[in-house]
């Protein structure tokens, strides 16, 4: 039994493989005024994880 149904994770937080997902999260955060965002990847590729966020959402959020 879970407290929280897995679609409703997914409709609140970034999931998966999708890196415009994950950096227009981000951004709303930043936007918002948070200067601190912590993120993580569960699951079995930690390289890939580092590799995607490094060339496909850092550079994203540079622009704000």
């Amino acid at each position: 039994m879970s407290l929280v149904p897995a679609n409703k994770v997914s409709e609140s937080i970034a999931c998966g493989p999708d890196p415009d997902t994950h950096a227009a999260q981000v951004r709303s955060y930043l936007e918002a005024g948070i200067d601190e965002v912590y993120v993580q990847q569960i699951g079995p590729d930690k390289e890939g994880f580092f590799r995607t966020w490094g060339s496909d959402v850092l550079p994203q959020l540079n622009r704000i």
